[in-house]
Order: structure tokens, then C-alpha cells, then sequence
């Protein structure tokens, strides 16, 4: 099936093939090298040649450019693509690191702040290709890739965007045949049904649950049996596996992998959000004080498909998608949903923990000591800092968002809030980004009516160059206080977003042109900007403005 060795081939005059790292179901993954540029890439070449008829080959040029848009820090991207011998081929960047896989095989758990933090930025990822309309439909933590950064953070990539289908268009599995792998595979997908971005959102919750607890919740030795055990049984709790208390994090994963598609987070801010509010208190289990040792896995367990390596990892790595042909009855598929709160806000319980005293001190020194004794506290807390994301090349004439934004005017003295958001400025002006986030997340969490904390979430998101996390807390501020649309710093960091991105984004652009605002900034920069390409990417987005308000 995978056909010959490619290795030493040069395809379309432009990838020089080097050797084959990995082979799955979908395709096989080799290491290049951009002739001229000497670039390292990933190659994959899938396994099936394309249909003669023009319209097979216009729909993956088409597919190929509407996922070459991803445009993220969390996602691999496709660079490039072509057709070799019949064989439709996509080009990305050979990313270096671990994978998640390999992780949680060496650490058999992942604590529960770092598991957060991974998770966290998976979402992340997922909302950018999911405002794209692309479902990645195959997440697993062989897909995911992790790299350390100093000091002591990490940074996540999603892998592999080659079994994604367009939103638009025909997602649905065709003649009864299932693609993903089948321990992270929604009820919907194992059927063929039609499929939406809660798809991924399912995959999110298994592998968080395999984070915390280092098992996969529903698997069994044979594929099939997998798969119905993922359209019939319901999945245990994190506490049935590994017993603790995790607070709402139970409530979290328990929703994420509801089998109604409409029972489960609708998108993935959503469900990043309510993790956000889960981390401000802490969760403990029964063996947090102990040595994690690696766990003996199930006979289903490995997702690898090849070996592990340990240095480089690339899209399509620890490939065992399958393509799975579904022949068991869907009437013997009976769902029977788990009894849980109607969507009301997910609470933590109020039962106390060890680990949420720094929260506690925090909180009263906020109230009766200021905010220098919650800098100190803060400082004190010797715990890794979120990895920053890959910052966009930036010009001289485009200033961005700063990291010490200056918070919307509160007074302080009758409003505790206002002591959260001075603190969380005071550690955005020392370099503090992650931590000031920290904070301000903490108050949103207790203050979801209060557009101050949105706006300023949203202002620390933007320093970081996290766009899709920073529109969204900007568009909960403008919900929230609609005044805010017209705000000048929102709209000034709203425009130098959108120019300051190396290429057109638009998300940037979409979120611009809901603030009318914007159209005197637009149409002085697009006269005044050193920068030829910034001027007309200005003009052409102003003239959009002017067209729609």
C-alpha cells in the first residue's frame, strides 16, 4: 500500500527527499529540504493516487490552500503541495520536540497545571482552524508536539491537519467509512456521520482525561470494540481511575465527552474558558504526593504506528489513523447521557484543598493588603511560566500592544476588582505577562459581568501576540459594555494587530471592521505608513469599512 521508497527523489524541482521517518495509514512521512533554501520540511505523501478527473484534483488544491491558511502558533501549517506520480503530497515545517504521546508514556501522568496548560493551548490552536472552518478530526497526543521553553515552559503544536475536512462542503464520511483513530473518535465520527467542530472537542476531553489520569477512558483490544464502546458506553470519571478530588475539571471532561454533539462545549473558547475558571482553584489527588511511575498500557493503547524519536517530530508521525469501515447496526448504539447540571456555569466545590492557599493569601492580601503584598505572593510562587507564542516579524512603523497595558479607570477603593486588575498591571509592567493573565482570569472567573476584566484580558492576550484569545475576551468587553467599541486603545491595538501579522489575517480583519472606529486610524495609516505593503493593506480594509458602515 505505501508503494515505493522516495527517499532521493526531488519532487516538482523544489523538496529534495531525504530519508522516510514515518509511515501510517493515510501516508507516508518523509524528511526534506527545500532546494536552494536548504530548508528542513516534512513531506507527506499520501497513500491513495488522485482520481484522473480534474474535478478530484481541483477539490485538494482547493483543501490544501484553505488549510494552508492556518496561521497560528499552535498549529502546523501545510507550506507547500503538489502531486508526485499520481500521489497528492503536502509540505510542512519539520517541527523538533516531544510529542504528547511519548510524554505521558514516560511520565504516566501529567500534573494537573501543566496538563491545564497543554490543554489550554490545544484549544487555542483548534479555535484559529476552526474560525478557518477546519476540523482537524484526528486529535491525539501523537499529534500533538511538545517543545520545551525556557524557563521551564512549554510550547504546544497540533500535528497533522491531513485528515481535516472543510466545515463547508461535503464533511461527512462517505460509504460508511470511519477516519480517525479509534480511542479518540466521537460517537458521530465512528458512525460516518456528518461531523462539526465538537468532534474535536470530544478528542480534547479524552485526551485531557489521559493527561490526568495516564489512561484513555473507553478502548479495547480489537478497533471495533472501540468504536462501539464509543457510541454506547459512558466514560468513567477521572476519580474512577485515579482517585482525588478534581473539582470541576470532572464536570469539564465529563461534557466535553457528552455523546450528544449539542451536550457538549460548542466551541473550543468555550470550553478553554471554562478551564480557565477551573485552574484558579486547585485540585488534588490521592497520589499527588507520590513518585508517578509510567502505567502498563492497555493491548489498544499505543497510537504510535512507528517508533518514537526523540528528537525530531513532524506532521504525520505516530500516524495509525484508520479508515475504518463501519458495519455494526447504528440501532444497537443506545446513548445514554450521564445526569449532569443543565448548562449552568461549572462551580468548584468548596471543600478545601492544599494547593488552594496561594489563591486564598492571594485574595485577601488583595483585599486588605494591596497589591504589593499580591506581587510578593505572586513572585513567590516558583511555578513555569506559560510558554510565549512565536512572535510575528514586526516592523519599526507598526507599534503593537505592549505588555503593561493600562486597564480601564476603576476605583479602588470601593471595588476590590480594582486591586486584581492593578496587580496584574504591575506584573505586565515587570515582564510578568503569564502571570498578570494569571490574575486577571482569576478575577474574571468571580466577575464574568465586568467588561474592565474582559478588556484587559484581552489587552494581555494581544501583547502576546495570542490574536484569537485576545478578540474574543475584546468581544465579551463590547458585549458587556458596547461603549467599548469605540474605544481608542482597543482600536488602536486592533489596527496595529491587523498590520503588524506578516501576512493578511482575517480574523484581525473581520474583528477591525466591527469597530467603526477604526476607519480614521485606517485611513491615516494607509497614507502615513512607511511600510508599502502596510499602506495598502490599510486602504484596502478601510475601503471595506467604508463600504459596509
Amino acid at each position: 500500500m505505501a508503494g515505493p521508497d522516495l527517499s532521493g527523489e526531488v519532487l516538482d524541482r523544489r523538496y529534495r527527499i531525504l530519508d522516510r521517518l514515518s509511515s501510517g495509514a493515510m501516508g507516508v512521512v518523509y524528511r526534506g529540504v527545500r532546494t536552494k533554501l536548504e530548508r528542513p520540511v516534512a513531506i507527506k505523501v499520501m497513500h491513495l493516487a488522485l482520481p484522473s478527473q480534474m474535478k478530484a484534483r481541483e477539490r485538494f488544491e482547493r483543501e490544501a490552500q484553505v488549510m494552508a491558511r492556518l496561521d497560528h502558533p499552535h498549529c502546523v501549517s501545510i507550506i507547500d503541495y503538489g502531486i508526485h506520480q499520481q500521489k497528492p503530497y503536502v509540505v510542512m515545517e519539520l517541527v523538533r520536540g516531544q510529542s504528547l504521546h511519548d510524554m505521558i508514556g514516560e511520565l504516566g501522568r501529567i500534573e494537573i497545571p501543566r496538563a491545564v496548560d497543554i490543554m489550554r493551548q490545544i484549544l487555542s490552536g483548534l479555535a484559529h482552524a476552526h474560525e478557518q472552518g477546519i476540523i482537524h478530526r484526528d486529535i491525539k497526543p501523537a499529534n500533538i508536539m511538545v517543545t520545551p521553553k525556557a524557563p521551564l515552559g512549554l510550547h504546544v503544536r497540533i500535528l497533522d491537519f491531513g485528515l481535516a475536512r472543510m466545515l463547508s462542503g461535503s464533511s461527512s464520511v462517505s460509504n460508511g467509512v470511519a477516519v480517525g483513530t479509534p480511542s479518540y473518535m466521537a460517537p458521530e465520527q465512528a458512525r460516518g456521520e456528518t461531523l462539526d467542530a465538537t468532534v474535536d472537542i470530544y478528542a480534547c476531553g479524552i485526551v485531557l482525561f489521559e493527561m490526568l489520569t495516564g489512561k484513555k477512558p473507553l478502548t479495547a483490544s480489537d478497533p471495533i470494540q472501540t468504536l462501539k464502546k464509543q457510541t454506547d458506553e459512558m466514560p468513567p470519571r477521572l476519580s474512577d481511575v485515579v482517585p482525588g478530588d478534581y473539582g470541576a475539571l470532572e464536570d469539564i471532561v465529563a461534557r466535553a465527552l457528552e455523546k450528544n454533539p449539542a451536550d457538549r462545549f460548542q466551541s473550543a473558547i468555550a470550553m478553554s474558558e471554562a478551564l480557565d475558571a477551573a485552574v484558579g482553584g486547585a485540585v488534588t489527588t490521592a497520589a499527588e504526593s507520590t513518585a508517578v511511575l509510567p502505567v502498563t498500557g492497555d493491548p489498544s493503547d499505543d497510537d504510535s504506528g512507528a517508533e518514537a524519536e526523540p528528537v525530531e517530530k513532524h506532521a504525520g508521525s505516530n500516524d495509525s489513523s484508520a479508515m475504518i469501515p463501519i458495519t455494526l447496526a447504528t440501532s444497537a448504539f443506545v446513548m445514554k447521557p450521564r445526569p449532569r447540571p443543565d448548562d449552568k456555569p461549572i462551580t468548584r466545590p468548596n471543600a478545601p484543598r492544599r494547593s488552594r492557599l496561594p489563591l486564598v493569601l492571594l485574595l485577601l492580601l488583595l483585599i486588605g493588603g494591596g497589591v504589593a503584598g499580591a506581587v510578593m505572593l505572586l513572585d513567590s510562587q516558583k511555578q513555569p511560566e506559560q510558554p510565549a507564542e512565536a512572535k510575528p516579524v514586526v516592523d519599526e512603523a507598526t507599534p503593537v500592544a505592549q505588555a503593561a497595558p493600562t486597564p480601564s479607570p476603576v476605583d479602588a477603593a470601593a471595588d476590590p476588582v480594582a486591586d486584581m486588575i492593578g496587580a496584574a498591571q504591575a506584573l505586565a509592567a515587570d515582564g510578568k505577562t503569564d502571570r498578570a493573565l494569571d490574575v486577571v482570569l482569576a478575577a474574571r472567573a468571580k466577575n464574568r459581568d465586568r467588561a474592565d476584566v474582559a478588556l484587559l484580558a484581552g489587552k494581555l492576550y494581544f501583547s502576546k501576540y495570542w490574536w484569537t484569545d485576545g478578540i474574543a475576551m475584546f468581544r465579551e468587553a463590547i458585549k458587556l459594555d458596547a461603549s467599548l467599541r469605540d474605544n481608542k486603545e482597543l482600536v488602536d491595538l486592533a489596527v496595529r494587530g491587523f498590520l503588524t501579522t506578516p501576512d493578511y489575517d482575517s480574523r484581525l480583519a473581520s474583528f477591525v471592521l466591527e469597530l467603526p472606529a477604526a476607519q480614521p486610524l485606517l485611513d491615516e495609516l494607509s497614507r502615513t505608513h512607511r511600510v508599502p505593503q502596510k499602506r495598502s493593506r490599510a486602504g484596502a480594509l478601510a475601503r471595506r469599512m467604508l463600504a459596509k458602515h
